[in-house]
């Protein structure tokens, strides 16, 4: 009798471990607050995007979100310190295509590999790039400004956020295929660009259309054309590239949410959950649109696969253009 005691005690304790070691991984709340790494200064767009989901993140999670601006390298300092984080699901990174994309394909000093270093959780959302000029420049669509500067060297510079942006390269594959010598003129961001604009001090500018969409609207600009497979609902009336002729130009700058390469599939799923009900809601949807970006939900897979196809449409682009950041 003693001894089927204790050997019904074993397997009851036998049946509890295994059970614990069954039970899916969660994220370890009592171990303190998700990070949210930013890699842009408070006041940017990602930065507001990250403020936008962390309450609704908070409230699904069960536990308390901050925000961790990580400024620096155009987003590199915030996407190492999340690719050396413990991968518990604590530390979770807000990246764009330019992080992800962009720079592991024209700097040499950045250190992550995109896919291999990280675990997608999903896309936020997605956000056009618009081609605008003066009002006072002499065209009306894409095919009359790469006409003038073919003729007007002075008019073939074109001006873009930052250097090595998918901006610069949109650019540049436009002047290859047209046989217009364009010259990309980097800014340190968007808000001066738009000056020289509105002050008719460079030809064109390229760039998201968050920045073009008054001016356009108030007719201090002439926005020509937009990426995507389909019109840019806040600018309804401007053309897509794809409708002018250009066919490379489907594709839409995204963000998303990361982890560390390593961290168990079902912390993954519960990060993801908590990111499809955040988009869901009304209030997040009508934030991100006011900065110009729509809800683009996605699962893990689908987002990792964009990132292999962005790295493969855009790597020949680079390397053709010459462009090296060192």
């Amino acid at each position: 009798m003693k001894l089927h005691a204790v050997l019904l005690k074993t397997a009851l304790a036998c049946a509890t471990f295994a059970f614990a070691a069954a039970a899916p991984a969660q994220i370890a709340t009592t171990k303190g607050p998700l990070k949210l790494i930013v890699g842009y200064p408070a006041g940017g767009s990602a930065d507001v995007q990250a403020r936008t989901l962390a309450d609704k993140l908070a409230a699904e999670l069960g536990t308390t979100v901050v925000i961790d601006n990580r400024t620096g390298a155009g987003g590199q300092i915030a996407a190492d310190y999340v690719r050396a984080a413990p991968p518990d699901g604590l530390t979770v990174l807000l990246a764009n295509m330019h992080m992800m994309v962009m720079l592991p394909l024209t700097s040499k000093s950045v250190r992550y590999d995109p896919v291999k270093d990280f675990h997608a959780v999903g896309r936020i959302a997605s956000f056009y790039e618009g081609i605008a000029v003066p009002t006072a420049l002499p065209v009306q669509n894409v095919q009359q400004w790469l006409e003038l500067a073919r003729t007007d060297t002075s008019k073939a510079s074109y001006g873009v956020p930052a250097p090595g942006s998918v901006a610069q390269f949109m650019g540049f594959r436009l002047g290859s295929e047209a046989k217009a010598s364009l010259v990309a003129a980097p800014y340190r961001g968007a808000a001066p660009l738009v000056q020289d604009l509105l002050g008719n001090q460079i030809a064109a500018g390229i760039m998201p259309i968050a920045d073009l969409v008054a001016h356009q609207q108030s007719g201090k600009l002439k926005v020509l054309a937009v990426n995507g497979a389909r019109r840019a609902s806040l600018l309804p009336d401007v053309p897509t590239l794809k409708e002018l002729g250009q066919p490379h130009f489907d594709n839409l700058e995204w963000t998303g949410l990361f982890v560390p390469a390593g961290t168990p599939r079902p912390i993954v799923d519960q990060l993801h959950a908590a990111l499809g009900k955040a988009l869901a809601n009304k209030e997040v949807q009508e934030r991100l649109q006011k900065l110009s970006s729509d809800p683009s939900p996605s699962t893990p897979e689908e987002l990792t696969r964009l990132i292999a196809d962005d790295l493969k449409r855009w790597g020949p682009v680079v390397k053709a253009s010459g462009f090296s950041s060192e």
